[in-house]
């Protein structure tokens, strides 16, 4: 048997260090004809990223020449994006941003506002930009007073708080630049309440900045639908339709379905995996579906159950009942989960039942357990577990050969029909193991939002 075997081509990538991926990326972005523009935490560049992620600010038509051009950079791997109304992020394998991380979230900012009514016009930003050399590093920064508006107004207006990390900044930018803050924020907010906002975080007032919030929303909404009432109408649509796509369509939740015989290592697998895998989405959980033990008890009491047997369906309507509330569970799991780009292990799934029924004390009819099978959400790469019989059997527990070989059959079998799959030898040294899946797992994500954003572009 061999260490690896896939239906695709599986490798590894080298890793460029934070400094060197920087370099390519500014000039990736200057050749395809976009300004970069670094929103914040760029103090420590080109060595140090401050922040958990880098955010640019672009133009909205310059989305698709900015995505080209991180595309366009050598030995890293987009591995997922996620698109909302403001804010476009690409997530970058390949970066070795600090020990034991080898991924970058890059954001892409088209819009500062709230619900898609601007507070601040991109275009104005990005003129009064000013150039900042970090190193080798040239790229624009807004000048003082933007950045301190679109740094406390990020979590301000939008979920109504302020984020301490970035106050002391705030507060220096406002102090030093008071009369341009407040002629920036006039043109949406009024001068009175804009002067109030800026005193108040000059003074450190938090109380102050908070009591702003409601009157900040309730003017800008007023005066986007007075102004522009067509735009502003279609531009909170939009928002609202975006969200509801992040949120709760499968196209933002990754899941990666790990099985095999007992015994094999799936737990294990995913405890190496989930800390190597940090930062290559939004969110990395552990799912454990684990459903064939509680449906095949569901599914045999069908078949066996009493009431079944002297006539009464009272038996037969209530494991019906157990087997929808486990599906009715799993679809659940599906939309009821973070926001943004989720990335999900799950040990074991609903199909061990159809792989080794017996095994699960199933002895109902298989028609109906295929069913339920067939209604359920199908994962985006399978990983198989096996192992040689030998390796199977130890000392105090030998179970027969055939048997396990007819297991294993069946799992392969089924495997097989998959349409993206990986088969490890378990029996391996743990760190090939672990190697193997890392490495599937990325170049299946990197394979689907390679497809995403070729329809996207």
């Amino acid at each position: 048997m061999e260490d690896l075997i896939t239906n695709s081509p599986v490798s590894w990538q080298p890793t460029l260090s934070l400094g060197e991926f920087l370099h390519l990326l500014m000039q990736a972005l200057v050749v395809h004809g976009v300004r970069p523009c670094v929103l914040r935490n760029y103090e420590g560049f080109p060595t140090e990223n401050l922040g958990g992620d880098i955010d640019f600010l672009i133009r909205p038509s310059e989305l698709p020449e900015a995505i080209r051009a991180v595309q366009s950079i050598e030995n890293t791997q987009i591995v997922g994006d996620t698109e909302h109304p403001h804010v476009t992020s690409l997530f970058l394998a390949g970066i070795s941003v600090s020990p034991g991380r080898d991924f970058l979230q890059v954001d892409f900012y088209s819009n500062l506002g709230l619900r898609g009514l601007p507070y601040l016009s991109v275009d104005e930003v990005l003129q009064a930009a000013i150039t900042r050399r970090a190193g080798d590093l040239n790229f624009d920064v807004p000048c003082q007073a933007h950045e301190g508006i679109i740094s406390l107004f990020t979590s301000l207006i939008v979920s109504g708080r302020v984020k301490e990390k970035y106050f002391p900044k705030v507060q220096r930018a406002f102090a030093s630049g008071r009369l341009e803050v407040i002629v920036a924020l006039s043109p949406q907010f009024g001068s009175r309440t804009s002067a109030r906002l800026v005193d108040s975080v000059i003074d450190g007032d938090r109380r102050t900045i908070m009591d702003c919030v409601g009157p900040l929303r309730r003017s800008l909404g007023l005066r986007c639908f007075l102004r522009r009432p067509f735009q502003s109408i279609a531009a909170v649509a939009r928002f609202y339709r975006m969200e509801f796509a992040a949120r709760y369509l499968p196209r933002n939740l990754e899941t990666v379905c790990i099985i095999g015989r007992e015994g094999s290592g799936k737990t294990s697998l995913i405890q190496s995996l989930i800390p190597i895998l940090q930062w290559s989405a939004n969110t990395v959980e552990k799912r454990d579906v684990n459903p064939p033990a509680i449906a095949g008890r569901a599914l045999q009491q069908i078949a066996e159950g009493a009431g079944y047997r002297d006539g009464s369906h009272s038996g037969w309507f209530a494991s019906i009942a157990k087997v929808v509330r486990l599906q009715l569970t799993i679809w659940l799991s599906q939309i009821i989960r973070e926001m943004n780009l989720l990335l999900r292990l799950c040990e074991g799934c609903y199909q061990d039942l159809l792989i080794d029924p017996q095994g699960y004390g199933y002895n109902g009819p298989m028609w109906f357990a295929q069913l339920i099978g067939k209604l359920l959400p199908q994962h985006d790469l399978w990983i198989l577990l096996e192992a040689p019989v030998e390796a199977m059997q130890t000392s105090h527990q030998q179970p027969e050969s055939g048997k396990i070989l007819r297991q294993l059959e069946a799992y392969r079998a089924f495997v097989k029909t998959r349409r993206k799959y990986v088969i490890l030898d378990s029996s391996q040294p743990a760190d090939r193991v672990v190697g193997g899946a890392y490495a599937a797992i990325i170049d299946a994500l990197a394979q689907r939002t390679a497809r995403r954003l070729r329809s996207f572009l």
